[in-house]
């Protein structure tokens, strides 16, 4: 009769953490909103020739003081990736104000339009489980 009780109360603690667990994860998703606020953005310039150590440091220079532009420019090579605050300047206005300071010789990297309007999250497969189930309990609870 003692192991029949241990072995109730071990297998009742389990259920009862499990099923704690599934309402904290429940209530998770049911009150998590998605960020509407997100204005970061990140564009490209390609240039027409690499440029040297001398010039990298130049086109960073001249990248953070566009207003709108972080601090986060990376130079590899002939290309130029930059993350801006897109509430300031869109990447036409920084490619435009970084033209007119230098004498460079670039284009705007431009989306094809069939991946412009592909719709992608790189965090959950939309045909899995978890999706699924994150999506009908927001329904549920919205």
């Amino acid at each position: 009769m003692e192991i029949n009780k241990k072995v109730r109360i071990a297998v009742v603690s389990v259920l009862g953490t499990v099923l704690l667990l599934f309402v904290v994860l429940v209530a998770h998703i049911a009150t998590a909103k998605p960020i509407d606020n997100a204005t970061i953005q990140i564009s490209r310039i390609d240039f027409d020739k690499p440029f040297d150590s001398i010039g990298a440091v130049e086109i960073k220079k001249n990248m953070v003081s566009i207003p709108g532009v972080k601090s986060d420019v990376l130079v590899k090579r002939n290309v130029v990736v930059y993350f801006h605050d897109n509430r300031v300047a869109d990447s036409k206005k920084v490619f435009d104000q970084l033209m007119a300071k230098g004498n460079y010789k670039a284009q705007r990297f431009l989306v094809p339009k069939n991946l412009a309007s592909k719709s992608v999250c790189p965090v959950m497969n939309h045909d899995g489980v978890y999706y699924k189930f994150s999506k009908t309990v927001q329904q549920i609870f919205n």
